[in-house]
């Protein structure tokens, strides 16, 4: 923990020696793949995140609907089959 405490103290102290306050990240350069990659893969991980939050909302609007039609289901079933329910036969005269 003193480590970090201290890596914070240099930058604050590089920060207003330098006028420039930015984090030194030089140390992610080593993991950087490569130009044109580093774009795709950067474009990629966005449309994934946007794709991933879009299905997030479609599987709650469903589940909210599904919960909507079991709680009025009741009442528009009943109401469903009684107008399926054939009516009474009235006595018909057979033509001779």
């Amino acid at each position: 923990m003193e480590s970090v405490k201290q890596w914070f103290q240099d930058w604050s102290d590089a920060c207003e020696y330098a006028k420039e306050c930015a984090p030194d990240f030089s140390f992610l350069k080593s993991f950087a793949i490569g130009e044109p990659y580093t774009a795709l893969i950067s474009i990629a991980g966005v449309c994934w995140l946007v794709w991933a939050v879009n299905e997030r909302a479609n599987k709650r609007k469903a589940a909210l609907l599904q919960a909507r039609a079991a709680a009025a289901g009741g009442k528009a079933l009943g109401a469903a089959l009684q107008d399926m329910k054939p009516a009474p036969a009235k006595a018909e005269k057979l033509a001779a």
